[in-house]
């Protein structure tokens, strides 16, 4: 059996997911369509607007085959970690190519580009232009101006792209990338455009109570009213009493956190003892040196305990494949899957004390101590086993 791999969040999915997965079905009609998606905190540091099952849940019902998740030491991490997770899960389920959105329509040049970046010249100078205080992307834009002239310039998805391209070389694997042009709205962007928006977009409409229902598909307008009703939509700020209380309480120990540079754990404490609002709280630690998906990366990591020393852990093997949902192709490809004797793939959390090590088991309990944290605000039911939806 073939299977396509998609890295996605869906927070949530809107018209644009659904066009790129119909786009992902053209380029390999008969392949599994297999998406890993960001559990209950996302790759701009984030938690998700609705919890991970209902984000499987409109994936599925929007064709997706099998939906596994990126736990939370790959989902909310620089584009490097995140694509080093992404890739690595994909890879774990014998994916024979990568298909992902990218505003160039050249892969050939996002090839180049990603083995620019592995060469002494690239890395030493994107070194220089981060000690002169600039932040990741304006430091790595800089840089390659600097070699390849001012006529290349790298979007959002171009540089996860490149990364999906370094992670797959860095798994030694045999996935084929492959992308799909991204059309419409941007990712940050927050117009609409003949029924299209950028996933930020809906976020804030949702949290606006504005209508979305020109700008999501049928089944996942059904699941966002449902959430959206219930109070059961999250956004960073509803995390704050929690996380200015992880900032006071281990002020000692925060220079252990992923992303955290020296001396920004003072800033962090001074802000949280000064500040009761969040908006205030924020307003005084953002930095030029700092994007706001780092800004609130590190945020996220304070959060849910993400250190530098795991972060390093993770990125030597891919602990585990925790499946979120299937239907009747999903279900078959797992069947397949058994059968190349893959021992990393999780269906149900009954056994994982006797079918895994104890280093592995703490990195489940890991991902699973997050979402009981996204829980304290979300209340939202969790599952053991994973979604069936009946395909037709």
């Amino acid at each position: 059996m073939r299977a396509s791999g998609l890295v996605v969040e869906y927070n949530p999915f809107h018209n644009g997911h659904r066009y790129h997965f119909e786009k992902v079905c053209e380029i390999d009609k008969e392949s599994v369509k297999i998406a890993v998606m960001s559990g209950d905190f996302v790759q701009r540091g984030e938690p998700a607007v609705v919890n991970r099952w209902k984000r499987a849940e409109m994936a599925l019902k929007n064709g997706i085959d099998m939906v596994v998740e990126l736990p939370v030491f790959y989902s909310c991490q620089s584009a490097e970690i995140f694509a080093i997770g992404s890739v690595g899960i994909l890879n774990e389920l014998k994916c024979n190519n990568i298909i992902f959105g990218s505003e160039k329509s050249d892969i050939e040049m996002l090839k180049r580009i990603a083995e620019m970046e592995e060469t002494e010249e690239f890395k030493n100078i994107i070194k220089e232009n981060l000690s002169n205080g600039d932040s990741y992307p304006t430091a790595h834009s800089k840089t390659l101006k600097i070699i390849e002239g001012d006529n290349i310039f790298l979007d959002s998805n171009d540089i996860l792209g490149v990364e999906y391209i370094k992670a797959i070389k860095y798994w030694n694997s045999s996935i084929i990338p492959m992308l799909i042009k991204r059309e419409k709205t941007g990712y940050y962007e927050e117009n609409t455009d003949e029924g299209f928006a950028s996933a930020t977009a809906v976020r804030k409409f949702l949290k606006e109570n504005t209508n979305i229902s020109d700008l999501v598909p049928e089944e996942s307008f059904k699941i966002l009213k449902e959430e959206r009703e219930n109070n059961r939509l999250i956004y960073l700020k509803n995390f704050y009493p929690l996380l200015r209380y992880e900032i006071i309480r281990n002020r000692d120990i925060l220079f252990n956190i992923q992303d955290m540079e020296k001396g920004y754990e003072n800033r962090l404490y001074e802000m949280a003892i000064k500040n009761c609002e969040f908006k205030e709280f924020y307003n005084g630690i953002i930095s030029k040196r700092f994007t706001q998906g780092r800004t609130q990366r590190i945020l996220i990591h304070i959060l849910t305990g993400i250190t530098k020393n795991l972060t390093q852990k993770v990125k030597k093997e891919i602990p585990y494949v925790r499946v979120l949902g299937f239907n009747n192709k999903g279900r078959e490809y797992l069947n397949f899957l058994k059968k190349e004797e893959n021992n990393k793939i999780i269906v149900s959390m009954k056994n994982i004390k006797k079918k895994f090590s104890n280093d592995i088991k703490e990195l489940i309990e890991f991902n699973e101590r997050a979402s009981l944290i996204y829980k304290m605000i979300n209340h939202y039911e969790d599952s053991k086993i994973p979604l069936m939806i009946e395909t037709r």
